[in-house]
């Protein structure tokens, strides 16, 4: 009796949409071992062959299924030959349908829950303020809130790949030092190589079988599963997220490159909006210089001394009627910015910035906004 149970996969890209393999636990796990002693006896059958107990052939809903449908092919075998024989493999393949639905049910339940947290964690990145402190904070985001025991994040440069930056829940960071900024090349079928063409997240069961690089994966890391992502801007690979669960034995699953694909989808977005944001704000003051210039000069081409301007009774009286969000829009407002470019820049709501506009004019006495430049000014009368 042979048993068709698929051969053990070493790294596994991202499929278009399936349910992610997750941690199974202790009483699904005991049941499993349960039902695989007697589908072993019945179909004599080692039970090694049929349930491999190795670490990266974690029990799957997929594989007690498939030794359900190993159980109704022999019972239909023996149907006229051993009825009692069949009738106990029909019970026993019932069992594991039961088993293998109960699986499903709690893997999805923990892949949803992971999936939830992960957005939770790029929700609270969004307050960061540039891109320099975005990048400092993610690694750190992904072990404390995302369930890894380590994260790395890389930059990918001219077919090179070059670690940046790691944070480790509880193992020793410092022989990463090493590899900061160290360019590794990425050829052959290795994940990372692939990533650069596939541009999907990728597991590795096993790093003693799988095509990795081992120098900084095996030999300096000590990982033996792990999950990669790429990070994406234009359409063009420009780092990689490495997560694992070192230092303990847990496996890396689909559920956790499903995870990261999200986080590093997620962290591409948020990254080229701070980035965006920051030229923006590099041209305005670009801009704003060449004017504050032209306008100093101005006086002395006409042949006038200039004034400085004065900072009248009536402005400060603006200031102080108004709260520190409410001047925050107000300065935005003198500078032209529209209320779409007042949210963005705030990172609120349109509608919200709308109603600080409102409070605003009424708290000003004016009507428009050319009315409460020129109050912001202490240009125009109480």
């Amino acid at each position: 009796m042979s048993v068709d149970l698929a051969p053990p996969r070493t790294a596994v890209f991202a499929p278009t949409a399936r349910p992610g393999r997750s941690r199974v636990s202790g009483h699904h796990r005991s049941r499993a071992v349960e039902l695989t002693g007697l589908v072993s006896e019945a179909l004599s059958v080692r039970a090694e062959d049929l349930m491999p107990g190795t670490p990266q052939l974690e029990v799957t809903p997929d594989r007690v299924a498939t030794l359900a449908r190993s159980c109704v092919s022999e019972a239909r075998a023996d149907a006229e030959t051993d009825a009692a024989r069949a009738r106990d493999l029909y019970l026993l393949a019932l069992d594991l349908q039961v088993l293998a639905l109960d699986l499903q049910q709690e893997e999805l339940v923990l892949r949803n829950r992971r999936l939830g947290e992960c957005a939770d964690s790029l929700a609270r990145l969004r307050g960061i303020p540039n891109s320099q402190d975005l990048v400092d904070a993610v690694c750190q985001e992904l072990v404390s809130r995302c369930d890894f025991g380590r994260a790395t994040i890389s930059r990918v440069d001219q077919g090179m790949w070059l670690p940046r930056k790691a944070y480790f829940a509880a193992a020793d960071a410092s022989w990463f030092d090493d590899w900061i900024d160290q360019a590794i090349p990425l050829h052959g079928h290795t994940p990372e190589a692939r990533l650069l063409t596939e541009r999907r997240p990728a597991l590795v069961l096993d790093t003693t079988t799988a095509p990795v690089h081992r120098d900084i994966i095996v030999e300096s890391g000590q990982s033996q599963s792990y999950v990669v992502a790429p990070l994406i801007s234009r359409g063009t690979v420009v780092g990689f997220f490495h997560c694992d669960h070192f230092p303990t034995q847990r496996r890396a699953s689909d559920v956790d490159r499903d995870v990261l694909g999200a986080f590093a989808e997620g962290l591409a977005r948020l990254h080229e909006r701070l980035v965006l944001m920051e030229r923006i704000d590099a041209q305005r003051a670009e801009v704003g210089s060449v004017l504050e210039n032209a306008v100093r000069s101005l006086p002395e081409a006409l042949g006038a001394v200039p004034r400085p301007r004065e900072i009248t009774p009536a402005r400060l009286r603006v200031l102080a009627e108004l709260t520190a969000r409410e001047v925050e829009v107000l300065d935005l407002v003198v500078g032209g910015a529209t209320n779409r470019a007042i949210a963005s820049r705030l990172v609120i709501a349109e509608d919200t910035v709308k109603s600080h506009v409102k409070q605003i004019l009424r708290k000003l006495g004016v009507t428009n906004r050319a009315q409460a430049i020129a109050r912001a000014a202490g240009t125009a009368p109480d």
